[in-house]
């Protein structure tokens, strides 16, 4: 049965699904960072170290949050690095042009939201770290939910790669709990599983800006031969334990799944990048983010506009 869902149909979906993943990871990615004096330096460093393009699609653009408003390209999300007592203000014009905004600050009680309509609290959020190790992991967290390019976020920077690949994973085990619990024809649900696997597979080497070449066909191979035992381990239970069928196809959709997807994460994870998975044209560009030359400078950024420093 699964020999006759994987047709050249099948296989001409999953080419599409490589491509569909090259162009998710290679689009440009545009964050701007507000910065007001009062917000803690060690946390604007915290954001500068993490927000490190890996590719050329990435872009960071910084300017002060006292008097920014919201400019003719809108980014993909905005951070506000406030202090207590900052203008909320040209955060909230940022949301209100429908880009999502997270207000980084020391400590929840350091800002004070005023009440707004629900679709504009919907975009904001409150990103707060009293510490710069905690604050990569709770960034990565609001960007990977608020940002709609989630794949070329992980290509771009690393930092958000296990959350997005998170919610991935998490994603795709629903999809095949569903697929398990709507059982028509015997092993009609198979096929339909493993694609989606091999989808969560692609997306995952394309979040960690991965090159899709031949040597991924091993990587695919195993996915199917993991949905193969899958479903030897649900038929087994079925056996053993008749009149749970139910509970047995959606529970081991979801738990296989969260596996497979676990074990792809987790190689690349320990799979040094090679130079070849970057793009050519890395160095950063005008507008972009670089380092304060004077390590007394308040904010730790410099923007570069038109070539002036």
């Amino acid at each position: 049965m699964a020999a006759k869902g994987w047709s050249v149909g099948r296989t001409a979906e999953v080419i599409g699904f490589a491509r569909t993943a090259v162009r998710a990871r290679d689009e440009r990615v545009l964050i701007h960072v507000l910065v007001d004096p009062s917000c803690p330096r060690e946390l604007v460093l915290a954001v500068k170290d993490a927000l490190v393009p890996a590719r050329s699609g990435g872009r960071v653009r910084v300017l002060p949050l006292r008097g920014c408003l919201p400019s003719a390209e809108p980014p993909d999300a905005a951070l506000a690095l406030m202090g207590p007592g900052s203008d909320v203000a040209p955060a909230l014009a940022h949301a209100r042009q429908g880009v999502p905004v997270a207000l980084v600050v020391e400590g929840a009680l350091d800002v004070a939201l005023p009440e707004t309509e629900d679709e504009l609290a919907a975009r904001v959020g409150v990103v707060a770290a009293s510490s710069p190790e905690v604050l990569a992991d709770k960034l990565a967290l609001w960007l990977s939910a608020s940002v709609e390019k989630e794949i070329a976020l992980a290509a771009n920077f690393p930092f958000c790669r296990r959350a997005v690949t998170q919610r991935l994973i998490s994603r795709c085990a629903l999809q095949n709990a569903a697929v398990g619990a709507v059982h028509l024809i015997p092993g009609s649900d198979l096929p339909v599983m493993t694609a989606n696997q091999v989808k969560l597979a692609l997306d995952i080497a394309a979040a960690y800006g991965r090159p899709l070449e031949p040597s991924r066909a091993a990587e695919l191979a195993g996915v199917v031969c993991s949905g193969l035992a899958w479903r030897t381990i649900a038929r087994t239970l079925l056996g053993a334990v008749p009149g749970i069928g139910l509970l047995v196809r959606t529970g081991v959709a979801y738990g296989g799944t969260l596996a497979t997807g676990s074990a792809l994460r987790a190689r690349f994870d320990i799979e040094p990048p090679r130079k070849a998975d970057a793009s050519s044209g890395d160095r950063p560009q005008a507008g972009e983010a670089l380092p304060l030359a004077s390590p007394q400078a308040d904010d730790g950024y410099v923007t570069i506009e038109g070539g002036r420093a």
